[in-house]
């Protein structure tokens, strides 16, 4: 499909695409990384790298060899679609067989048939996503106007990934209150205790196996059982 005179067209694919039911996580990551192919005649595959705590974690593709590349930059920790992360820039291969920067992630791109990259990150408020980064098995198969198409994609595709990880953290708050809930219910009925007296059991036994309260909360939930170090401690918090 060619950029030129094709916007609005390509614009209509991109808000269809990128609307997906609840604003689910992985729907809008493969919607992205789809319409990027569909929208960019040059570019043969797409993939998607999302800052995740502090890592660069690859997320979504269309093919294999974006997979394989993103495994292959989270190992060596540097790459085209990390430097776009990390910098906040844009970064184009124009041939895999003669750039000189990443020349591991080069060779391995090369044997894999991508000769040219196209990497944009991903932002908003300042606040960086990750990249969108297209793989053409041609040499310098991205222009200047390739590029600008695929910052726009950027822009709205940062903007449905916020609103995406918006929900999946509200859904993921939500989730933690309940299974929270409903250990302390266990423990408020199995032992007669309050609800803030349970919830100090479930505090220290979390303290003590350094591992988040909702998790001890959920395994509690499962198993019925506390860590054996919540013992002694915890039978005489609840007297």
């Amino acid at each position: 499909m060619e950029v030129t005179g094709r916007s609005a067209e390509s614009l209509e694919i991109l808000a269809r695409a990128l609307h997906v039911k609840n604003a689910e996580l992985e729907p809008t990551l493969e919607a992205i990384a789809s319409t990027a192919v569909t929208m960019l005649s040059p570019a043969r595959y797409a993939g998607l790298t999302i800052l995740s705590r502090g890592e660069l974690i690859p997320r979504a593709t269309t093919g294999e060899p974006p997979l394989l590349l993103d495994r292959l930059q989270q190992r060596l920790g540097d790459g085209p679609c990390i430097s776009a992360a990390k910098h906040q820039a844009v970064f184009r291969i124009e041939d895999t067989l003669q750039d000189p920067r990443w020349p591991e992630f080069n060779a391995e791109a090369a044997r894999l048939k991508v000769r040219s990259m196209l990497c944009v990150p991903l932002w908003i408020d300042e606040r960086g996503l990750g990249a969108l980064s297209l793989y053409a098995d041609q040499a310098a198969a991205f222009s200047d106007l390739h590029e600008r198409v695929t910052v726009l994609l950027a822009t709205f595709a940062a903007l449905a990934l916020a609103d995406a990880q918006r929900a999946e953290q509200m859904h993921d708050a939500l989730s933690n209150r309940d299974v929270i809930g409903q250990a302390k219910g266990i423990l408020m009925q199995r032992h007669g205790i309050a609800a803030d007296a349970a919830f100090g059991v479930l505090s220290r036994v979390s303290q003590a196996e350094n591992m988040k309260l909702a998790e001890i909360a959920r395994r509690f939930v499962r198993t019925g059982q506390l860590p054996s170090v919540s013992g002694p401690k915890t039978a005489g918090a609840m007297r």
